[in-house]
């Protein structure tokens, strides 16, 4: 199989927004006013960013603590030391799921080193950083992976680590269960290097950002990935003006997000994230668990507490570690940080851009452009090989499993049984079409009533097939495995790939090494889907 840019208009399930901004629609550029797909426009932009230097120094002097911290190679270390010295960012981030989760979490990062590599040499001096969501609270997305089995059925390895209800996700513990999970993870995919950093990282007691930021370090450190954990307190008050200016102009910001849903719905779009009257964009940390700050009677609240303004901003001042931000601020905090050239974005993240893009108006006065994530299927060598027996390309799995299953089975019946069919159907439309044209000449009425006898009869014909050919199915095991383990492992319950298989299934499969390997493969002019296969 070659190697292919499959565009997203096949792929089941894709919004027509993310669609209407890979196409440069006019629709969109209102709500993306400096995104480019253009990788020369994109280091032209780049050129205008900055953060000032004593904010630069404070973020490296993090920055450099974080990354040693995790035992980050030198390669990582002397890209902080550019970043103190004045280069941009390429940025991207993803919650810190077990064992990394899926399996677009390594072709984020993937997307980043190599845009900052593309940036640099453009005469754009870039470097990669990953943003650990690790303040996120919702545990549940993040507590489990899915690996297959050597039958290609999809195996949920899920952790029962518990935190605080609410609590943020980076700071839970890991249970014992964890090492139970790793056992698991050796059973399916077998010793491996992977395996080896996954058990190293992994282990009770760690937290969940910790154990994701020492794997990812030692797969991506040297590349000259940076790292940075946003629940530093240090962070917290370097970013505390951001928070700050969220409190002060929350009603503006709530009226501009507001009027930004209103203008995505009459656009024939949706609004990714709800807003109301009374949304603002932080959260308040209080024992542990993180509670959403409303306004109410002219002040905020949180879980019963209550402020004035001026009272949440001297609050904000004094404890800024008490205060996050939520997903519509969460960028604009970041990009306050960083001196970003773009933040790397999927489906859904480029929705809530939209909407976002007032946010970064109104509190840094300029609009982050963002890119689309490298987006791929992986096809292993065995899946290749059933593919070019039956004929198929990856759209033709792409389909609920049921329905892929009946039309690889009609497309592999019987040649002799299938000339029968189409001999039949010939036939039938020789019978039909001089009785449908003495029908017509006779009354009107009456060809109608043919026609419709004409489409029955076609109906059954076809019915007829598809049962011969669901039998067919049935007879031919060999057939019927490989399709099922095509649908499985490249249209998992009917999803991408990358959206459901853990990563770390294809780096103990296929080693380390994958990673240079899809470095040179990502192609950054396609900014659809790549198909690529894998020796």
């Amino acid at each position: 199989m070659d190697q292919e840019c499959l565009p997203f208009r096949d792929v089941p399930g894709t919004s027509r927004l993310f669609l209407d901004f890979l196409a440069g629609s006019p629709q969109t550029r209102p709500f993306y006013p400096t995104s480019t797909l253009s990788l020369d426009e994109l280091a032209s932009q780049a050129r205008g960013v900055s953060v000032p230097i004593e904010r630069r120094e404070r973020v490296a002097e993090v920055l450099l603590r974080q990354n040693r911290a995790w035992n980050a190679r030198p390669e990582a270390l002397s890209n902080i030391e550019r970043l103190r010295g004045g280069a941009c960012a390429v940025v991207s981030g993803q919650q810190v799921g077990l064992f990394l989760g899926p399996a677009y979490t390594l072709y984020k990062a993937i997307t980043i080193i190599r845009l900052a590599r593309e940036l640099t040499a453009r005469g754009v001096d870039a470097v990669p950083i990953f943003w650990l969501a690790s303040e996120d609270h919702d545990l549940a997305e993040v507590n489990h992976a899915f690996v297959p089995d050597d039958r290609g059925e999809l195996q949920r390895l899920e952790t029962s680590s518990q935190g605080c209800p609410g609590c943020p996700v980076g700071t839970v513990l890991l249970g014992r269960d964890v090492a139970a999970l790793v056992d698991q993870l050796q059973m399916l995919l077998g010793e491996s290097e992977t395996l080896d950093l996954v058990r190293s990282s992994y282990r009770p007691g760690k937290t969940f950002a910790g154990s994701f930021a020492e794997l990812m370090t030692s797969l991506f450190s040297r590349h000259g990935l940076i790292l940075i954990e946003p629940s530093d307190q240090d962070f917290h008050h370097i970013g505390a003006p951001i928070l700050r200016a969220a409190a002060e102009h929350s009603d503006e910001l709530t009226h501009a997000l507001l009027s930004r849903s209103q203008e995505l719905e009459a656009a024939g779009y949706h609004a990714q994230v709800k807003v109301t009257q009374a949304s603002t964009l932080l959260f308040f940390l209080k024992d542990g668990k993180r509670l959403p700050i409303h306004r109410k009677n002219g002040g905020f609240s949180a879980n019963g507490g209550q402020w004035t303004p001026d009272e949440l901003q001297r609050q904000i001042e004094s404890n800024p570690e008490l205060f996050t931000a939520n997903v519509l601020l969460r960028s604009v905090l970041q990009d306050y940080l960083l001196p970003t050239a773009t933040y790397i974005t999927g489906p859904a993240e480029t929705a809530y851009f939209a909407q976002v893009q007032v946010v970064y108006e109104r509190l840094l006065d300029r609009t982050t452009p963002i890119w689309p994530r490298f987006s791929t299927t992986l096809i292993e060598a065995r899946l290749a090989s059933w593919m070019r027996k039956y004929g198929l390309r990856l759209r033709d799995v792409l389909q609920p499993k049921e329905d892929f299953l009946k039309g690889l089975a009609q497309r592999t019946i019987p040649a002799d049984i299938k000339e029968d069919f189409d001999r039949s159907r010939e036939q039938l439309e020789r019978s039909l079409a001089p009785l449908l044209h003495s029908l017509k000449k006779l009354d009107p009425t009456i060809e109608a009533a043919g026609e419709v006898a004409a489409r029955k009869m076609r109906h059954q014909i076809h019915r007829l097939e598809s049962r011969a050919a669901r039998a067919h199915l049935r007879r031919e095991q060999v057939l019927d495995r490989h399709a099922t383990m095509l649908s499985s492992l490249l249209f998992p319950e009917k999803e991408l790939q990358e959206r459901r298989l853990a990563g770390i299934y294809f780096l103990a499969r296929f080693g380390t090494e994958l990673i240079d390997r899809l470095l040179e493969d990502y192609r950054p002019e396609c900014h659809d889907h790549q198909v690529i296969p894998l020796a």
